[in-house]
């Protein structure tokens, strides 16, 4: 029964050490807690220099709660999941040669894997503009929305 009075003291002589519990304007005004039974001298250990209190927000951060889904109303008329319209884009080709994958970056930024078997012969850095549909074949040809591209024409 003597060693557990003597962990529960030495736990609360810790506590005290450390500044458990305490916040820093109560304990300015309010007197430690005495204790009736005597307690034999234990030395508490010195906080870890590693641990320290939690840093503020920082500046210009607010607590507002994050945004959430809302559900609509009615499903929605069109689709949400839109591929690239059918048609011609504009661009830089990113990634050159006689195919089958070449890259493309629009004047837009968009960047286009582009897929195509003709040998079709593309510079690096040129201008062009191509004409575009979803590609059905599921290949990676590099960075960027794989798509199928069905002709290309230089740009003056």
């Amino acid at each position: 029964m003597r060693s557990h009075r003597r962990i529960g003291i030495a736990v609360a002589a810790g506590a005290l050490a450390a500044g458990c519990g305490a916040t820093p304007s109560s304990s300015a005004s309010a007197p430690p807690p005495s204790v009736s039974a005597p307690a034999p001298s234990v030395s508490a250990p010195a906080p870890s220099p590693s641990v320290s209190a939690p840093s503020p927000l920082p500046t210009g951060a607010t607590t507002a709660p994050l945004p959430t889904i809302t559900k609509t109303v009615k499903p929605p008329k069109q689709p949400t999941d839109t591929l690239p319209q059918n048609g011609w884009v504009t661009g830089m080709v990113t990634k050159g040669g006689t195919g089958p994958c070449y890259g493309l970056t629009t004047d837009e930024g968009t960047v286009y894997a582009l897929y195509n078997t003709d040998g079709v012969k593309l510079q690096d850095g040129a201008r062009v503009s191509v004409k575009l549909e979803p590609s059905l074949l599921k290949i990676y040809c590099g960075p960027g929305q794989l798509m199928t591209m069905l002709e290309a024409k230089p740009v003056k």
